[in-house]
């Protein structure tokens, strides 16, 4: 049987207030070739499909033309649907009958029965080759767990552990006890690489949603993740497919793509790695560190001008990262008038500037400050920051708002 893993669409996000709508046609129009050459029996994509609870109609429209067009490209393909954290589980589940008929499975919440108790049968997917309806393997398929989906008092980690084990006991219980089982969900994994900034994983503070994966499900073949943007492998047998599009510029080195994972006989599973290059790449300028002012707009002087009739559809994502040696309120405005004729995209600017010694801090902070003039204290304070003093055109200017205001 061959499965592919995919995660982390993040359909309807903006990038820095750039919308991702053609990055998106992009990777799915490329996710979809590859379905094509591939021919998987099943596709399993473990959560995060919008970024957002209530996505935009274009974001829905993209979801449900892969899903048309991905069947279709493949006869007999199933596609099982888990709702990450970025999701709304409801709202995903809402066309759940008319997606049955086509071989979609949606599991967007944590189904429960008559009486309110968790239905865990109900996450239990059996699955087929295409060629041939008897069931191959099951699919153990668990949307992101809040904590009202578990017995209160337990850890997220607990939670997931134990909704697992009941759907074991579930798995003996029914017809199709004895074949492979593959996971499908999405949580934070321990161990699992993430960047120390911009976590757009919305991980928890201290790390307390983190879960030992080696401990969930320890008889499956293969645990499809969602969650974490890194395409990694965690412990012995889970792994990130990684998200289809860089979130941040701290992930701007992540490759992406999709996990091609093939189940033998003996229900043991091998992964291969098919790699995907985004449509628009991330730039930082400088590359490391940050830049003087002058070399700033040497750099954006060399980058390539806009042609005619290109409306962008690749343009790179730029964030400029500057040291001031002194403050520079037309930076923004002069870095913006540079960048109106060149092939970009401008996402941010961050600015640098050398840190003041403790020392330093000190003096500034326990000087009496209600004994000194403005100026007196603007230029201590300029001191302490850029270690210089206050250029004369500078302080005559503040000079000026002073007697002014006084």
């Amino acid at each position: 049987m061959k499965i592919l893993h995919t995660a982390d669409w993040h359909l309807g996000n903006t990038f820095h207030s750039h919308s991702r709508l053609q990055e998106h046609e992009h990777f799915l129009s490329w996710l979809v070739g590859t379905l094509s050459e591939e021919e998987p029996d099943v596709v399993l994509l473990a959560g995060d499909i919008f970024d957002s609870p209530n996505p935009s109609a274009s974001a829905e429209n993209l979801f449900y033309k892969f899903l048309h067009d991905a069947t279709d490209a493949v006869p007999g393909l199933q596609i099982v649907v888990c709702a990450g954290n970025h999701d709304s589980g409801g709202r995903l589940e809402a066309p759940e009958a008319l997606l049955y008929t086509h071989n979609i499975y949606v599991r967007g919440t944590l189904r429960r029965n008559e009486n309110d108790n968790p239905d865990y049968a109900a996450h239990i997917i059996p699955v087929s080759l295409r060629s041939d309806p008897e069931a191959k393997a099951v699919v153990f398929a668990m949307p992101y767990l809040r904590s009202g989906d578990y017995a209160l008092g337990l850890t997220q980690e607990e939670g997931i552990r134990e909704a697992f084990k009941q759907m074991e006991r579930e798995l003996k219980r029914s017809d199709f006890s004895g074949l492979p089982v593959v996971v499908c969900a999405h949580f934070y994994a321990a161990g699992a690489e993430v960047v120390e900034s911009e976590h757009s994983e919305r991980l928890v503070v201290g790390g307390q949603d983190c879960v030992d994966a080696d401990k969930v499900c320890p008889k499956a073949a293969y645990l499809a993740l969602g969650h974490i943007h890194k395409a990694q492998q965690v412990g012995a047998r889970s792994w990130y497919s990684g998200s289809a599009l860089p979130m941040s510029f701290s992930e701007k080195k992540y490759v992406h793509g999709v996990n091609i994972v093939s189940l033998d006989d003996d229900g043991e599973a091998s992964v291969v790695r098919k790699t995907y290059k985004p449509l628009r790449p991330l730039v930082s300028i400088p590359e490391k560190g940050a830049a003087s002012v002058e070399q700033l707009l040497n750099d954006i002087e060399a980058l390539p001008n806009r042609k005619k009739d290109d409306e962008g559809a690749d343009w790179p994502y730029v964030e400029l990262r500057v040291h001031e040696s002194r403050p520079e309120p037309g930076l923004l405005h002069a870095v913006t008038e540079a960048l109106s004729e060149k092939a970009v995209r401008f996402c941010r600017m961050t600015r640098e500037v050398a840190e003041a010694s403790k020392r330093d801090k000190a003096e500034t902070d326990n000087k009496q400050v209600t004994q000194l003039e403005p100026a007196d204290l603007a230029q201590r304070v300029f001191e302490s920051r850029y270690h210089e003093p206050m250029p004369k055109d500078m302080l005559s200017r503040l000079q000026e708002a002073i007697d002014a205001t006084e």
